[in-house]
């Protein structure tokens, strides 16, 4: 008989014994002490947010909801959680195993949400009563021209160690005093990035929030960094990780800035073994400045929800979610 287990320190070997078979020896996937944080709880107790499907002393499947809050309007904000990490053993897939962790998982909070999820458990989901909801759009800046011909399965080793050219009109000598870091908990987040600009759905970025997702987190985690053009109201959050730097969030005074954060960014990372930028589009205003040198994903992003509250549904449905980086476990 299968039956669905919050993750604790009773299961972590049976866990890592499951997570090891079905990922390889990644320890992000096994670890408990990541787990813990990864789904913000404390380690050494229940986790409600990591579920587990057993047979017996056996993990066959597990499916996790990180807690947030998604932020429907100004005065309408309710408890919600992102989706993520769904697997099942090969031995257990097509007895129910997935509905079963779905049914449980989504019990914890009024609305689950999923972000770019792979395309089989997305059509797992849509199977089991998800929506979907239009979104931001993703782009890249190669800082190597052979990057987006590898993307494509090519590889041109000519290219792989040329730097794109193109990228000398956004180097700038003294950028780095252009620019200050600021306290990302004194930023009023929601409203300085404009999250709600034109009606969309977006995360509640408040100070718990940014406890978890803004800090560093041992060796597994850099953490976020907020900046200030000094003589603008322009401002930047992102961080560097395994030769990428995200942008998670941005929001400019004027469009040539854009080129100036590039420029920023650049010189900051000069050291760093930095091969790629990344970054979403929420925004109206013109991105010609960076259209020189940013390539956008053919795919745009998913997110995905379910929730049976009559209401949520008929206030979220055809809006547009203001997505980032920052907001679920994307590249944690």
């Amino acid at each position: 008989m299968i039956e669905i287990h919050n993750y604790s320190p009773a299961f972590e070997q049976a866990h890592y014994l499951f997570a090891t078979k079905m990922f390889g020896e990644r320890r992000k996937r096994r670890n408990p002490d990541y787990i813990y944080w990864k789904f913000r709880g404390v380690q050494g107790e229940e986790l409600k947010s990591f579920k587990l499907a057993l047979i017996g002393n056996k993990v066959i499947g597990q499916f996790g909801v990180i807690p947030c809050d998604l932020r429907i309007d100004d005065d309408d904000i309710v408890n919600a959680q992102w989706a993520c990490d769904l697997m099942v053993d090969e031995d257990y897939r097509g007895k129910g195993v997935a509905a079963l962790l779905y049914e449980a998982a989504q019990k914890e909070r009024i609305i689950t949400l999923g972000s770019n999820p792979s395309p089989a458990a997305e059509f797992s989901m849509l199977k089991n009563g998800y929506r979907k909801l239009k979104s931001s759009e993703a782009y890249f800046i190669p800082i190597y021209l052979g990057l987006p011909l590898k993307m494509k399965g090519y590889n041109a080793k000519f290219f792989n160690g040329l730097k794109n050219p193109f990228l000398k009109f956004y180097e700038k000598a003294s950028i780095l005093n252009s620019f200050e870091e600021i306290d990302i908990y004194k930023l009023h987040h929601n409203k300085l990035f404009k999250r709600s600009l034109n009606d969309m759905l977006s995360i509640h970025i408040d100070n718990e929030f940014k406890k978890w997702r803004f800090n560093s987190f041992k060796d597994y985690y850099p953490g976020v960094s907020a900046y200030k053009l000094k003589d603008r109201e322009t401002y930047f959050t992102g961080y560097f990780n395994g030769k990428t730097y995200f942008i998670t969030d941005c929001d400019v005074q004027e469009v040539i800035d854009y080129k100036l954060i590039i420029a920023f960014i650049l010189k900051m990372n000069k050291k760093n073994d930095l091969e790629l930028i990344r970054f979403m589009n929420n925004k109206i205003k013109p991105f010609n400045e960076l259209k020189l040198i940013s390539i956008k994903y053919s795919t745009p992003n998913s997110i995905i929800y379910f929730t049976r509250n009559n209401s949520i549904i008929k206030n979220i449905e055809g809006r547009k979610f203001y997505y980032t980086y920052q907001d679920s476990d994307e590249n944690i």
